[in-house]
């Protein structure tokens, strides 16, 4: 006779409990970023601009996109609330999409004006990187692609996270004493989504190897 194991009533798994506590330290530290970094441009201070006044509203239509991507973001992987509400969930997924179009155009048209030109470039391929992951996260879901959409949604999600590493970082010791601030800053950009992209990639790939059994040869 077959019996099969199951969790008690109320239990929670652990890879839930996991994703809730990330998901919950992200919500935390974007927060953070939102009130202390972000709003303050919304001021239109000219001396918090610094050297970006002059592009104030190319800077300002950037943060307003990643506002909404930052927030939409998390929706998008609680789990329950897609189950129990799918609706909301396509809604907010949408809300995202725009925010990441809206976003990485700024991004875009801020590096095409930022000196120096090195972090203009890293600057530019970050939003470039943001709007292709983005994309192949809508196409697979238009195709029913469910698990290829929320891989990619991932991808996305730590590129859009990386401007809040990149400001994080940047501002804060013990980096904002590292070289001068454009080679800091061109570097950094980088850094703030490709490694947590390389991260994410051995952990997917490192759970795959985990389900494939081991084959027996004699």
């Amino acid at each position: 006779m077959a019996t099969s194991a199951t969790a008690p009533r109320g239990a929670v798994s652990r890879p839930r409990v996991m994703r809730g506590v990330g998901l919950l330290i992200l919500s935390v530290v974007g927060v953070k970023f939102l009130v202390h970094y972000a709003l303050p441009y919304f001021a239109f201070d000219p001396v918090y601009f610094d050297h970006y006044w002059p592009h104030r509203f190319r800077l300002i239509f950037h943060i307003c996109g990643g506002l909404l991507a930052l927030t939409c973001g998390p929706l998008q992987f609680w789990t329950g609330l897609r189950r129990k509400a799918l609706g909301f969930h396509r809604w907010t997924g949408r809300l995202y999409l725009v925010g990441v179009t809206v976003g990485a155009t700024g991004a875009g048209m801020m590096a095409y004006f930022t000196e120096p030109r090195n972090f203009g470039v890293s600057l530019g391929f970050m939003a470039l990187a943001w709007l292709l992951c983005t994309g192949v996260a809508y196409l697979a879901i238009l195709r029913g692609l469910v698990n290829l959409h929320k891989e990619w949604m991932v991808r996305s999600y730590i590129i859009t996270f990386g401007f809040v590493t990149f400001r994080l970082i940047n501002n804060n010791p013990p980096v904002v004493h590292w070289a001068t601030g454009a080679d800091r800053a061109a570097t950094l950009i980088w850094a703030c989504w490709v490694v947590p992209m390389i991260g994410y990639e051995i952990v997917r790939a490192t759970r795959q190897l985990l389900r494939i059994p081991e084959a027996i040869s004699k």
